[in-house]
């Protein structure tokens, strides 16, 4: 398989196993959810995190250049390029 072809591939099987993942998150939940099976037991606890706020700096600080980092990263995306499918009854082909 091209390289190209097993990456799309890959990152779609992953989004949908991260989609499926959400839905069960969400029903466990749920109260009286199922949280146990024969093998695995699902804990939910609720966790504190502090967050900053910078909505609350003031626009001088924002503004100033000193108090910012520019940072680089490579970013990898995908796309398809085409919509040709194999035996798409509009492709003729020409022996």
């Amino acid at each position: 398989m091209d390289p190209v072809d097993e990456f799309a591939r890959l990152k779609a099987e992953i989004k949908r196993l991260q989609d499926r993942a959400e839905v069960l998150r969400e029903g466990f939940l749920r109260p009286g959810a199922r949280l146990r099976s024969n093998r695995f037991e699902i804990n939910v606890k609720r966790q504190k995190r502090r967050v900053f706020n910078k909505d609350r700096l003031l626009e001088a600080v924002l503004a100033d250049p000193r108090y910012w980092d520019e940072r680089a990263s490579e970013v990898v995306t995908c796309h398809e390029i085409t919509t040709f499918r194999a035996g798409d009854p509009d492709i003729v082909l020409i022996e």
